[in-house]
C-alpha cells in the first residue's frame, strides 16, 4: 500500500506494486515507518496532520500489510494519543479490556473502533511472532 501526499488534498492511494515517482510538491509514502517519521515531525494543528491520520487509518484497517512490530505499536499508540486514551502500564490487550469495560459500564460503544484496532493489532503481533520462530 502506497500513498501520495499533496498539499491541501486528500492523499491518493496507490497499489503496493506501483512504480509511481513523486512529483515536485508531493511525498510518496510506501511504508508505515515513513508515515510514522513524518507524523513525529508534524504538529497536530498543521493541515498535513489530517492527511497523515487518513493514511494511518488505512494501515490500521489492513494490518496484514504492516510487517514491523514497531510500526504496529507506533500506529496504535498514535491512535490512542489522538483519542486521548491513556495506556500507561497496560498491554494492548489490557487497554482493550479496560475500554470494553468502560463501554459496558456506560452502555455505549464509544470505544468500539479503538477496541477493534487494539485486538487486531494483538492478533497481527502474534502472527509476526509466529513467523519469527
Amino acid at each position: 500500500m502506497k500513498f501520495i501526499l499533496r498539499t491541501d488534498q486528500q492523499p491518493e492511494t496507490l497499489p503496493a506494486d506501483s512504480t509511481y515517482e513523486a512529483a515536485p510538491g508531493e511525498r510518496l509514502i510506501s511504508a508505515p515507518g515513513q508515515l510514522l517519521n513524518i507524523y513525529r515531525d508534524t504538529d497536530t494543528d498543521q493541515p498535513l496532520y489530517s492527511q497523515l491520520q487518513f493514511i494511518r487509518d488505512q494501515y490500521l484497517d489492513d494490518l496484514d500489510v504492516v510487517t514491523s512490530r514497531n510500526d504496529i505499536y507506533g500506529l496504535i499508540f498514535w491512535l490512542l494519543f489522538d483519542k486521548n486514551i491513556s495506556y500507561a502500564g497496560e498491554s494492548l490487550e489490557e487497554t482493550a479490556d479496560r475500554l470494553s469495560d468502560l463501554d459496558i459500564d456506560s452502555d455505549s460503544d464509544i470505544y468500539t473502533e479503538v477496541i477493534f484496532h487494539l485486538k487486531d493489532a494483538v492478533d497481527r503481533l502474534y502472527e509476526l511472532e509466529l513467523d519469527e520462530d
